[in-house]
């Protein structure tokens, strides 16, 4: 069987990348404060219908239980954004998988890129396109494991679920949370961009707006202002500082090998940006926006008891700290979450994995956040994550590796006949 798979996806090279060529070309930006998702989900619809797939387009707020949850963010709304979910039945005598992927792509964003990106062109191995890496891949090889059982002829012994959600970038989750309410499975693989290793574990992470409020005015009025950017500016140092000594702290176990906790500022703002040149005054406010990871397990409550106590401790050395109080807003928080590295699927998808590479599989925990906590936390599904090879993600000229996207099909066939049994 191993062998048929495997001559299938050399056989079928041209159609797997033509899938993923056909998803890049279509546009799926999130834009705040709605997104762009519609016509990708119609198209993957179509695409499972045409494999013989039960297919349920559905909006996110037709689910019971959705609006009322406590993880629903009502700050994202979901209207004329459809979740897809296709069902290939199996004999009912084995166990079901449900490979999910997120439809949406960020923003393309101001910066340059090089290529189109929604062109899908291929050059040195890569294929480029924004969303090619994240996760537009992992969605087109899913439809692929779909489209081998056709071709093959092969049912299943468990159910197989292939969905495609909204409003996964950003951290909305939403899309995810609903299809959980309504779809569940023994396993989920969701197939984030983490080079092609097994990762039953994933970050969470804290999008934090920290405002420092000052007194607006000229430097020869006499009530004299308060500049609040020379705070902004030290507590950027102060933050820097703190990021590099998390670093340092001992990590879980599925993270030894890999124990990094990106702290990213992602917007800062002082003063009145609209005017051409120049403001006449100290801005009476500065804030930026800092997008903070953490382990499984932490809370949010923890990362911001931490943080202010280091500001403590830098007002007792810094006098211009000393002199403001900033305003704390949690914006947005995920969860991390994990299931066991002995769990079955995790097992089951490494087997997969080293047998396509030739090679044992990496297995430890993801470095970013995702939508992984509402399966483990929230739903009866557990999840592990596995994803193509590829670079520049959220980036101009993303890119996907051609050759890593196609061990990624086969290994995700090999999964699902493993995983669910056939005969």
């Amino acid at each position: 069987m191993e062998e048929l798979i495997r001559a299938w996806v050399r056989e079928r090279r041209a159609a797997a990348l033509d899938c993923l060529r056909y998803l890049v070309r279509i546009e799926t930006q999130n834009l705040a404060p709605r997104g762009n998702e519609a016509k990708g989900q119609f198209a993957v619809a179509g695409m499972l219908s045409a494999l013989g797939c039960e297919v349920d387009v559905y909006e996110l707020q037709s689910v019971p239980g959705l609006l009322d949850h406590p993880r629903y963010w009502s700050e994202r709304p979901a209207t004329g954004r459809p979740n897809v979910t296709a069902v290939r039945k199996g004999s009912g005598k084995g166990r079901s998988l449900l490979f999910s992927s997120h439809v949406d792509t960020v923003p393309v964003g101001p910066d340059p890129w090089r290529r189109d990106p929604w062109g899908a062109e291929i050059a040195d191995g890569k294929l480029y396109g924004l969303g090619a890496y994240d996760m537009k891949a992992g969605l087109a090889a899913s439809i692929m494991v779909v489209r081998a059982l056709q071709e093959l002829d092969i049912r299943l012994h468990g159910d197989l679920l292939v969905e495609s959600v909204v409003d996964e970038e950003f951290g909305g989750c939403n899309g995810t949370l609903a299809a959980r309410l309504k779809y569940n499975a023994d396993l989920a693989v969701v197939p984030e961009p983490t080079n092609l290793v097994v990762c039953p574990a994933h970050h969470g992470g804290l999008m934090l707006r920290v405002t420092f409020h000052g007194r607006p005015g000229w430097g020869f009025s006499p009530e004299r202002p308060v500049d609040p950017t020379s705070a902004i500016a030290r507590f950027v140092v102060m933050l820097n500082a703190w990021a590099a000594e998390r670093a340092t702290r001992p990590a879980p176990q599925l993270y030894t090998a890999n124990p990094t906790l990106p702290v990213l500022i992602n917007q800062l703002k002082a003063g009145d940006v609209s005017l051409p040149f120049f403001a006449d005054r100290v801005p009476s406010e500065a804030w930026l926006s800092v997008w903070i990871e953490a382990y499984p397990g932490t809370t949010q409550e923890q990362i911001v008891d931490d943080l202010q106590a280091c500001y403590r401790r830098a007002q007792a050395t810094d006098p211009v700290l000393r002199e403001f109080e900033p305003e704390w807003w949690p914006i947005r928080w995920l969860d991390g979450s994990a299931i066991s590295p002995d769990h079955p699927g995790v097992m089951t998808f490494a087997a997969a994995l080293e047998s396509v590479q030739g090679a044992p599989a990496v297995v430890q925990g993801a470095p970013f956040a995702c939508d992984g906590h509402i399966f483990n936390l929230y739903s009866s599904t557990p999840m592990v994550l596995l994803g193509p090879t590829g670079g520049q993600p959220h980036s101009p000229d993303e890119f996907v590796d051609v050759e890593a996207y196609l061990r990624l099909v086969e290994t995700f066939i090999l999964g699902a006949l493993r995983w669910c049994g056939a005969g």
